[in-house]
């Protein structure tokens, strides 16, 4: 395959991800987890926890 076809189907590729990654930014379902993540990261930095902290605290608790 020449640079130039490579460079073709790489473009391809990449416009066929961005177009899968709008997709998935728009799923409600992504947006509630995201918004989980960054609730969850500020509060356990509030109280000073590691991400590591937090977890073994939350797996003591079953």
């Amino acid at each position: 395959m020449t640079n130039l076809a490579e460079f073709r189907a790489a473009e391809r590729k990449l416009a066929q991800q961005l177009a899968q990654l709008e997709n998935m930014k728009q799923d409600a379902g992504l947006q509630r987890e995201l918004a989980f993540n960054d609730e969850l990261k500020a509060l356990i930095k509030s109280y000073g926890y590691s991400a590591r902290q937090a977890l073994a605290i939350l797996q003591s608790a079953e």
